[in-house]
């Protein structure tokens, strides 16, 4: 079917998370290929009783319980038994990690041909031992120059260093592969070929292959050698000795690995790992800064609402008996300019304060409204009227188009309280200029307009002009606190309506206010809270 490659599983057993990560980095890239890890003899029988493998790759020398062990009891399960098994022991030869098939098949081969002149080389003793003693001899000594050769043959061919030392450490061979990476000459000493390794790198490196030396145990580590242009690049050194029948050291066996790419993404992947967790920490501190500073922002705002509610009900007292005692002064018939002023000043203080009130009763969600049946044009003309003298003092003129009543549901009291911001702030920005006001019905709605002629609003100011302390202007050059259009906008909010501008700087401004003619809360003198 197609070029899909049928997954199977692989089970790498091996109590060395080096040896591990080395069958890893061969069997990765192939196609197709499940690898499990096992780093003992139990966790091997483990896996197993969870699914099948075609292949096991066994380290014959598991701590515990060892790789023949193992071995043994897979052999002895009747769902195991047919398991192919791969042992690693590390003894006639090794394995060159990161290992290639072509490697692995070469080495496969060359074990198959020596086993085969083993044997023959046996038969032949055995038929000539008496007869051909000398002969017998000189033929060993040619295999051995032959698998020698074979030996040098392989060495070359494969793209690792690989080299050989005597067993007192003296190094006696080194494939091409070095001389063309370090550019060395031929024959070199072995203090030569040490000295290409990095100077902090050299004096462990020197020690760990003493210890070896002394021990007969496996040599490994890591290491920097010099490249031809002087470049250090990291390696894996390792060697394994080669001991004859009688189990003595005849030579060790090495081989030079490149892993500096892998090096320096392990570098790279630990940086990264200690940059993230860096983040990490600064997001979690800065949020947990934000919290903070939000939870006091909130506990500033309900301050300042407690303050403007106290502060609006302590005002309002004797900006009541102020207003009183004006109008009675402004009724007098020797009523003089400056008394007119002084109403209309404690006029506007006193719906400065009233704005005040609405402000915290919004933030506290204690409006209510007082829904009745009635003419929106009626509310509207109203206060056109009652602004008429204010337009007149600011060049201005108030045209409401009579179209008829317009009937619906709202609160008289807080719709009129819009009309009076809108055509305050028409004008207020448009003096000198006429102010066109019209409502009509349109379907299941109606719609209430004020237009002027003023400074406009710029788009960019367009949606945060229906924020609460917001201004698109100066206060300096036109006052106020900001709060008109908030509180509009939250009134005809509660009515389930919406209001918006539309303007463009210089061209004056229209806000259009939408309100549903007919109210589902409304019942003869229901409130409805918003």
């Amino acid at each position: 079917m197609g070029g899909e490659v049928r997954p199977v599983s692989i089970l790498l057993v091996d109590d060395r998370l080096e040896n591990l990560a080395a069958l890893r980095a061969v069997l990765d890239d192939q196609p197709g290929y499940e690898l499990v890890d096992a780093a003992s003899g139990p966790d091997a029988l483990r896996e197993l009783l969870k699914r099948e493998f075609c292949l096991i790759l066994l380290d014959a020398f598991l701590p515990g319980m060892d790789g023949f062990e193992v071995a043994r009891a897979i052999k002895e399960r009747e769902r195991t038994r047919d398991v192919p098994i791969l042992f690693d022991v590390g003894a006639a030869d090794y394995l060159i990690k990161p290992i290639s098939a072509e490697i692995v098949r070469a080495k496969v081969a060359v074990f198959a041909d020596l086993a085969r002149k083993t044997a023959q080389l046996r038969e032949q003793a055995v038929f000539l031992q008496e007869a051909e003693r000398r002969q017998q001899a000189l033929e060993l000594a040619e295999l051995k120059v032959a698998s020698e050769r074979r030996y040098r043959q392989l060495a070359e061919s494969i793209p690792q260093i690989v080299w050989r030392s005597l067993p007192d450490g003296q190094l006696e061979y080194w494939n091409q592969r070095w001389y063309e990476y370090t550019g060395g000459e031929e024959r070199m000493t072995t203090e030569s070929a040490w000295g290409f390794l990095h100077p902090e790198d050299r004096e462990k490196g020197v020690k760990l292959f003493q210890t070896a030396l002394r021990d007969g145990s496996p040599f490994q580590c890591e290491c920097r050698i010099r490249r031809a242009d002087g470049i250090y690049r990291w390696h894996l050194r390792r060697a394994l000795p080669e001991r004859n029948r009688e189990g003595e050291i005849v030579a060790w066996l090495g081989t030079d690995t490149d892993i500096d790419d892998r090096k320096r993404a392990d570098d790279e992947r630990v940086d990264l790992l200690v940059r993230e967790r860096a983040a990490r920490f600064e997001a979690e501190a800065a949020q947990k800064r934000a919290a903070r500073l939000y939870v006091e922002a909130r506990a500033a705002v309900q301050l300042r609402d407690d303050f403007l509610t106290v502060a609006a009900h302590e005002l309002r007292t004797p900006l009541t008996t102020l207003r009183l005692q004006a109008q009675q002064l402004a009724r007098g018939e020797q009523a003089s300019g400056a008394t007119r002023t002084l109403l209309r000043s404690v006029d506007r203080l006193c719906k400065l304060v009233d704005q005040l009130l609405d402000v915290s009763r919004i933030a506290a969600g204690r409006v209510e409204l007082q829904l009745e049946r009635g003419d929106l044009r009626a509310v509207v003309q109203e206060a056109a009227e009652w602004f008429g003298d204010e337009a007149a003092r600011n060049g201005c003129t108030i045209k409401v188009e009579d179209e008829g009543p317009v009937v619906a549901d709202f609160d008289p009291l807080r719709i009129e309280q819009v009309v009076a911001n809108l055509m305050v702030n028409a004008i207020k920005y448009g003096r000198g200029k006429p102010i066109d006001v019209s409502v009509r019905r349109d379907g299941s709605l109606v719609r209430m307009v004020v237009r002027d002629q003023g400074i406009g609003v710029a788009a960019e100011q367009q949606a945060r002009i229906f924020d609460q302390f917001t201004r698109a202007v100066s206060v300096r050059e036109y006052g106020g606190l900001g709060l008109g259009l908030f509180i509009s906008k939250q009134i005809v909010d509660a009515h389930g309506g919406s209001i918006r501008v539309a303007s463009q700087p210089g061209e004056g401004a229209t806000f259009e206010v939408e309100l549903p003619a007919e109210h589902l809360a409304r019942r003869p003198g229901s409130a409805l809270q918003a």
